[in-house]
This record gives C-alpha cells, structure tokens and sequence, in this order.
C-alpha cells in the first residue's frame, strides 16, 4: 500500500492522477502546507526534506520505502 501525502495545489495532484490511472492502490492524505502542517515533527519524520508531495511505498522488498 502507498500512502501519498499532497495538498490540493496543481503539482502535488498529478501524482494521485498517476496513481489513479495505473491502477495502484494508495491512501490519501491531506496536509495543510498552507498552516505549515508540512514543516511540524510529525510530518517530518515521514518526509524529513517537509517537501509535497511525498508517498511511502510499505510494499517495498526491503521496507517502507520513502518517495
């Protein structure tokens, strides 16, 4: 399963219409860049760079696999 944290903005939705369209199964979640959600700790431990989007692949063969 991927998980795919974005926010509404232009940029970050094309990787959930990529997703869409080849059939991957992923979780949607949304952060609010906008309140700085992407810069707090709890988000930064998933994506240390606080960049969107950013998906975690937990079907990776060697482990969650940051993207």
């Amino acid at each position: 399963m991927i998980e795919l944290f974005t926010m509404g903005a232009p940029s970050p939705g094309k990787v959930s219409i990529m997703l869409e369209e080849v059939g991957l199964p992923y979780e949607w979640h949304w952060v609010n860049a906008y309140a700085g959600e992407h810069k707090q700790p709890a988000f930064l431990a998933k994506s240390p760079n606080g960049l969107l989007p950013a998906m975690i692949d937990h079907d990776a063969p060697d482990g969650p696999l940051l993207l």
